[in-house]
């Protein structure tokens, strides 16, 4: 074992590296019939440095219902971007989450509504977002608590889009001094009924089937997590060569 020191490592290729990472994860992962749950994985992410993507076997299809929840925990003062929902060619998200030190933002059709609550630093916070095309209607839970609700009158979300967990290149808030954020059992379902904390979603759920991650820094394991005990499992990352860089 001493090729694995620190002046071994640098020596090997950035390719060789990737599959000893894989490894190292394969390893510590074990499948589950359902797919891979992630319940002992969270999203790490800093400013708009690492991200999560969905997977194209994942497209999000056009809802005129939906839940949306997610776990949130900021960790470093400063604004953060949960995650947006973009179509091809629009200047900004169709849906998304963002917050900092004063509020919450929901943003629904490339309108962002702004929501007076503030998440406490340091501690995770269920956040869900409900969407009702028939009854016009957009809300925000937090902890199970109805935040706030408006009316919006306006279609589906377009399908197929582009969804990203932290930012994504042209999400980046204006000006903001960017803070860090960890995420965890991001899922959606194409209904408004009440959820078991661990169910995972049906549309998009967290599990490894639907994510891409662009460096071994945007997660992390964390036996504490509240789903984490039963279930270790695998994740996938995005190829080096699909994102125009290696990992090291």
């Amino acid at each position: 074992m001493r090729g694995l020191g620190a002046e071994g490592w640098r020596r090997w290729t950035p390719r060789f590296r990737l599959v000893i990472f894989w490894l190292l994860l394969l390893a510590a992962a074990a499948p589950r019939a359902g797919g891979f749950f992630l319940g002992d994985t969270k999203a790490v992410l800093n400013g708009c440095e690492e991200h999560w993507t969905l997977q194209d076997s994942g497209a999000v299809p056009s809802l005129s219902q939906m839940t949306l929840c997610v776990d949130v925990r900021a960790v470093v003062p400063g604004a953060w971007v949960a995650f947006s929902y973009s179509s091809a060619h629009a200047p900004s998200p169709e849906l998304g989450l963002e917050g900092d030190d004063e509020a919450l933002y929901g943003w629904l059709l490339r309108v962002r509504h702004r929501f007076p609550i503030r998440l406490s630093p340091g501690h995770w916070h269920r956040v869900c977002l409900r969407r009702d095309v028939h009854r016009n209607s957009f809300s925000l839970e937090v902890n199970g608590t109805l935040v706030a609700a408006r009316s919006v009158f306006a279609q589906a979300a377009p399908p197929s889009g582009s969804l990203w967990l932290g930012c994504s290149p042209r999400g980046r808030p204006p000006g903001a001094v960017l803070g860090r954020v960890e995420l965890y059992l991001f899922r959606v379902w194409a209904d408004l009924e009440p959820r078991g904390p661990c169910e995972d979603g049906t549309v998009v759920g967290w599990s490894a089937r639907y994510w891409a991650v662009t460096s071994p820094a945007a997660l992390q394991r964390d036996p504490s997590l509240l789903c984490g005990e039963a279930d270790k499992q695998e994740l996938f990352l995005v190829s080096p060569v699909a994102l125009g860089g290696g990992f090291f």
